[in-house]
């Protein structure tokens, strides 16, 4: 079933044949600022694949030309020990020539009408990079009430020697797991002998370097918490390959320096690790991060941050 609307476009269920032109939106549709990066991936349903339950949309001009599209899927949450379902938004994508036309808005209520409703998914959430404002505002115009709820990337170059500092502080309530078994996922993740698990985001997608802002020489790139020196910038051209760290407690953390050494022989040149702002894991780490780069879970449920919350890593 298409829905109809008379504002120049409509909106689509996601078929193969729109899959060239929406990767070719997204080259075009560069993140962050003082670095820019393009994401790479070799199918724009990569992340969206990884859930049971999923789904995916595209507005379309009068002839056919895809202008937009968008991913959901039905992910896990745990919430103060209690597993609940919810409906995941992700992978917003527009068109540049396209913006600030209602296009947006109409993707993000035909996922609510359409799939996370349906589903009974009435908890739904996303999650956006702090200095992300329009996409901020495009999701209020879409719901009534949303929530946010403050969480950092924390990024290490798996180049460098990492150190755990010591920490008096209490068991952190944000946390990372994988809530599936599917046999499926069995390629992109590992588990360490101590407990970590090790999420491959590199096979799923990978950021290539644009362009780099000069005045960044020798000071911070990918993030705004904080500003160390003696940092490096990367190169334009170069690939990011990723590991996200998920299953970390206060009892493993001591063996994340072999993971990072291990990452680096398999030629994986970054490590990221989730964490809630000046928490325990935060304190252990945050001397050896490239940077701290602030996100929010954007919800419409009101999330305590003292409540223990454990994020799917494939919502990362």
């Amino acid at each position: 079933m298409i829905a109809k609307k008379n504002k120049g476009f409509k909106i689509v269920p996601y078929l193969p044949e729109h899959e060239q032109e929406l990767l070719q939106i997204e080259r075009l549709s560069s993140q962050g600022f003082m670095v820019k990066l393009e994401t790479v991936r070799s199918r724009f349903l990569s992340r969206a694949e990884l859930f049971e339950d999923h789904t995916a949309f595209v507005a379309v001009d009068p002839n056919n030309k895809v202008l937009a599209g968008v991913t959901a899927a039905a992910a896990p949450v745990r919430i103060n020990g209690e597993l609940q379902a919810t409906g995941f938004g992700f992978d917003v994508i527009v068109d540049p020539s396209m913006r600030n036309r209602g296009i947006g808005r109409e993707l993000a209520t035909c996922l609510r009408k359409r799939f996370f409703e349906p589903k009974g998914l009435m908890s739904q959430f996303t999650t956006l990079r702090a200095g992300n404002l329009t996409m901020l505002h495009l999701i209020s115009k879409s719901y009534r009430n949303t929530f946010l709820y403050e969480f950092l990337y924390l990024t290490f170059p798996t180049a460098r020697v990492m150190r755990v500092e010591d920490t008096a502080l209490g068991a952190p309530a944000f946390g990372v797991s994988l809530f599936s078994d599917a046999d499926k996922l069995s390629q992109y993740y590992e588990v360490t002998e101590n407990g970590i698990g090790l999420w491959h985001t590199h096979q799923v997608y990978q950021l290539k370097v644009k362009s780099v802002n000069p005045v960044l020489s020798g000071g911070l790139w990918l993030g705004n918490r904080f500003v160390r020196t003696n940092k490096y910038v990367p190169l334009v051209g170069s690939t990011l390959k990723t590991t996200t760290i998920f299953n970390l407690t206060l009892e493993n953390i001591h063996t994340l320096p072999d993971v990072s050494l291990q990452l680096y022989k398999q030629g994986i040149n970054y490590m990221q690790i989730c964490c809630q702002p000046n928490d325990a894991i935060y304190h252990a780490l945050q001397k050896s991060a490239l940077n701290a780069f602030s996100h929010y879970i954007v919800s419409t449920q009101q999330l305590d941050p003292e409540v223990p919350l454990t994020l799917d890593v494939r919502c990362l």
